[in-house]
């Protein structure tokens, strides 16, 4: 087990290890395409929104307390 620098932020890496634990860069073969990258993105996006969303709304609603009906008694 070797330790070889990052070609992109510098660190040693172990020529055992796929990708830098640092900054994540293939250490080995071909860098992954950049759609895993986009359908993360996308992910994210359809989950965080609504949670985003309802977070909003339920700090926007206003819990004030509604007066009892008071009905006459003749």
């Amino acid at each position: 087990m070797a330790l070889e620098p990052c070609k992109v932020c510098g660190s040693l890496t172990s020529t055992n290890e796929e990708i830098c634990m640092i900054c994540g860069y293939p250490a080995q073969g071909r860098p992954k395409s950049v759609w895993f990258k986009w359908i993360a993105l996308i992910l994210a996006v359809i989950i965080g929104l609504p949670v985003v969303i309802g977070v909003i709304q339920t700090m926007g609603t206003k819990d004030t307390p509604v007066p009892p009906l008071i009905e006459e008694v003749n």
